[in-house]
Formats: structure tokens, sequence, C-alpha cells
């Protein structure tokens, strides 16, 4: 389950070219991939794309060369038996005259390791003395 959301905005810059891409570094810090959420805000029209990739693999879209050319697009993806906790990467070009966010969620848990280790905090009630009501004689 995941207990924790690292979120990037990955602003790719106006006029970098499809030939020479710019890749950002998504850094989890051994945190475990369980969901993978992207987003594009409204404005790229086409010139902006990108891809994700893992230790400079492209993982999203599958195939080499091929890019997720979205304008007002958001999606998910769970992470099943994929590779996880370090190396993730945006890789993008903007053609464009305006720079251009992907905004990237990555929903994490523990690493194994970690998790096994980690134990349930332990609720404890201490009873806290009440006063007792003033009695007033009339």
């Amino acid at each position: 389950m995941a207990i924790r959301v690292f979120q990037f905005t990955v602003t790719i810059p106006a006029g970098t070219l499809q030939t020479a891409p710019q890749t950002a570094d998504l850094n989890l810090d051994g945190w475990e991939l369980e969901t993978l959420d992207l987003e594009v805000p409204p404005g790229p029209a086409g010139l902006m794309g990108f891809y994700v990739a893992n230790n400079g693999v492209q993982w999203v879209p599958q195939g080499d060369g091929e890019w997720l050319i979205w304008d007002d697009v958001q999606h998910s993806w769970p992470i099943t038996d994929q590779p996880n906790a370090s190396g993730w990467q945006i890789v993008g070009y903007n053609t464009g005259d305006y720079d251009h966010d992907v905004i990237v969620r990555m929903h994490c848990s523990l690493p194994a390791d970690q998790a096994a280790t980690v134990t349930a905090p332990t609720i404890t009630f201490v009873s806290t003395p009440q006063p007792s009501p003033a009695v007033i004689l009339t």
C-alpha cells in the first residue's frame, strides 16, 4: 500500500529539439513505486513530446523513438513487476515558443527490506483525572 506520494513538475523549455531532448531525473530515495500518474496541462498543442525512462531505457510509451504527445491529458499506471526505486526519468522535447510542464506523481511504499522491519505503532490510552464538579449549596 502506498504511504507516500512524490510529485515532480518537469518543465520542458521552449526550443528543446527532439534530436536533443532534455532529461530530468526523478529521485525516489529508494522508495518502491506502486502507481505512476502523468499529467500534461493544456497548452502544448502537439509541439511537446515526452517519455518515461528508467536508467536511460524508454519505459512509457513502449517502443524506441515513440513519444507521448499530450495536451490536457492525465493518466495513471499501476506498477507491477517493473523496475522501481531508482533511475526514473522524464525525457522530452518542446519545439514550441513557450515552456510546458509534465506533472509526475509517484505513489510509493517502503522498500520490501525496510517494510518488513517496520512495526505498527502502539496506541496507549492514559486516563486523565477529571476534576470533580463544584458543589454549590444554597
